[in-house]
């Protein structure tokens, strides 16, 4: 995780780990807690979190990232079934 500024967040996802369609279903089940903006960078996956909420329990940018891998996760499962 890398701060951009006092309201971004940048997170750098390893493309062989992390499909984008994981990455984007993350995103829209925290779309009402903040903002995301997914860009491919080399071998990584960039993603932009902003806007993010601070009246919540829990730190926002983790649980999305603990989402973005059970989500990977569940879909290497699916297709080595």
């Amino acid at each position: 995780m890398t701060p951009r500024d006092a309201d971004t967040v940048t997170l750098r996802l390893h493309r062989t780990l992390y499909p984008e369609a994981a990455i984007a279903e993350a995103a829209t089940t925290f779309e009402g807690l903040a903002s995301f903006a997914i860009r491919t960078d080399g071998e990584h996956y960039v993603v932009d979190v902003s806007a993010i909420a601070r009246d919540v329990g829990g730190d926002v940018v983790a649980e999305f990232c603990n989402f973005a891998l059970a989500n990977s996760a569940r879909r290497r499962r699916g297709a080595h079934a």
